[in-house]
């Protein structure tokens, strides 16, 4: 995990000249501590609960700068559907997603890693972000063809 996401957080947006609010003081807490990849929808569901009543907005608004800090990424499935995860772990992983059920199984490898790191190298090209996906049949889905 990264030594501490939340002041990442808190320095990208002084940088870029936005407040650390306590909004999203409790937004980006909550996506930290969150294992598992989470739609936008939901996660506000599951905020609610907790009678955290955060507007919508805010919530967007906080995502999107999350993002643009590259603390969580956004997964696209071929059916459109968007999840977000939280991008803190100091490795480096992929995803496999079912193209069926869309379930996602993370895929860590360091011969992947060290492969586009050697390459990126070759090429004398320095890397912002990156994101692989790889869309086919999970077994389960599979099975039941």
């Amino acid at each position: 995990m990264k030594k501490n996401p939340e002041s990442e957080f808190k320095a990208f947006l002084e940088k870029t000249g936005s407040r650390y609010s306590t909004q999203k003081q409790r937004i980006a807490s909550a996506i930290f501590n969150t294992n598992h990849h989470f739609e936008i929808e939901d996660f506000i569901i599951s905020m609610r609960k907790e009678g955290k009543d955060l507007s919508r907005a805010t919530i967007y608004r906080t995502v999107k700068q999350l993002l643009e800090a590259q603390l969580i990424q956004k997964i696209t499935t071929q059916d459109g559907k968007v999840l977000y995860e939280r991008n803190i772990e100091a490795h480096q992983h992929d995803h496999l997603i079912c193209s069926k059920c869309g379930s996602i199984f993370e895929l860590v490898s360091t011969k992947i890693t060290q492969y586009i790191d050697e390459y990126c190298q070759k090429i004398n090209f320095k890397p912002d972000y990156r994101s692989l996906h790889i869309y086919g049949i999970c077994n389960t889905c599979a099975d039941d063809e």
